[in-house]
């Protein structure tokens, strides 16, 4: 069984979101929003004090940061084995 990259223990998606932010640097999605869908770009902006949190790429594209599960080839635990 092929094992995946994964958040480091306390890691979270939010705070990889921001880095990516804040050093401009693309960001390559998984979501799963009732099927795995993916989405790519630079972020915009990011709202986590919003119900349910979200970003918002340059796009235009907003994404609720809980449908996010993997960030750049990093993977939740949930995700971590195919």
């Amino acid at each position: 069984m092929d094992r995946r990259k994964t958040l480091e223990k306390n890691e979270t998606f939010l705070e990889m979101l921001t880095v990516c932010m804040k050093e401009k640097q693309k960001v390559a999605m998984l979501l799963d929003d009732h099927g795995l869908d993916r989405a790519e770009g630079w972020i915009k902006a990011i709202h986590p004090r919003e119900t349910p949190a979200c970003l918002e790429l340059e796009s235009g594209q907003k994404i609720e940061i809980g449908s996010v599960v993997a960030v750049n080839g990093v993977f939740s635990d949930s995700y971590s084995e195919c």
